[in-house]
């Protein structure tokens, strides 16, 4: 009798850790925060402002869900000391379901509305997406180093998967730094290198995932010392950025499983 009591009981108790370990019973992802600077600078046309404008729209923006964050922040000659983002939004978590307390066509219904909520979100980001890159930015200088600053600032304490978009010839001009000036070596790199991470202008950016669109320059020479000064200060700042992120368009996109999330 026992052995058949405990045959009958065997099969409710799994439907019922079944139910309650069912995929929408388990925990949320913290999603990811995505955070785009991008380059207001002289040195950029409305060509190419107008292709910032295309990825947002068409790749980043519809990569985005519930739980998920976006900040855009210029780049220009004030970026650390008149910091100010464009756009921001949180888009709101997906409801977690208890199978103890939740009922499950409440619980469908409390999905769909953030669903809607999200679309809702996105559809204003894009509007105010438009209205930024309309307007007519240009700044003197382009202080790359500062937006990275911020960057660090930004991400702080962040419990989503972190992710940051560069939009920028990746060209720093500014009155300390002009890289269409420097001599380009392998020691040159070293030791502007040391003399960034000697005035803290290294940032930490461990576990976070970089994409460069934009990345140009007047030789082909030229780009390719800037893009290995910029592998090198990666390296540094403890960040995922690797080389087939680095481009004149945004490519790879969405952030793969395998780019930094701890």
């Amino acid at each position: 009798m026992p052995g058949a009591l405990h045959r009958a009981i065997t099969p409710a108790v799994l439907l019922l850790t079944q139910a309650l370990s069912s995929p929408s019973a388990a925990a949320t992802s913290p999603g990811t925060a995505v955070i785009i600077f991008l380059d207001f600078s002289g040195s950029i046309q409305s060509g190419e402002r107008a292709r910032y404008q295309r990825e947002i729209e068409t790749l980043i923006l519809p990569s985005l869900s519930a739980g998920d964050r976006l900040l855009m922040a210029p780049i220009h000659d004030k970026t650390l000391t008149e910091f100010r983002p464009l756009v921001q939004v949180i888009l709101p978590a997906k409801p977690e379901f208890s199978g103890w307390r939740d009922n499950v066509l409440t619980y469908k219904r409390r999905v769909k509305e953030v669903e809607m909520r999200v679309l809702d979100l996105k559809a204003k980001v894009k509007t105010e997406v438009a209205g930024v890159m309309g307007k007519r930015y240009s700044s003197p200088y382009t202080d790359i180093f500062s937006s990275l600053l911020i960057a660090q600032k930004l991400f702080h304490d962040e419990p989503r998967r972190k992710v940051l978009v560069l939009m920028s010839d990746m060209i720093e001009d500014t009155p300390e730094y002009n890289f269409e000036k420097i001599a380009w070596s392998p020691s040159a790199v070293e030791k502007l290198l040391v003399e960034l991470e000697a005035k803290a202008l290294i940032p930490k950016l461990l576990g976070v995932c970089v994409y460069v669109s934009g990345a140009s320059a007047k030789s082909a020479a030229l780009a390719e010392d800037i893009a290995r000064f910029w592998e090198g200060y990666f390296r540094r700042t403890g960040a995922d950025m690797q080389p087939s992120r680095y481009a004149h368009v945004l490519l790879h996109w969405p952030p793969s499983t395998s780019c930094r999330s701890e």
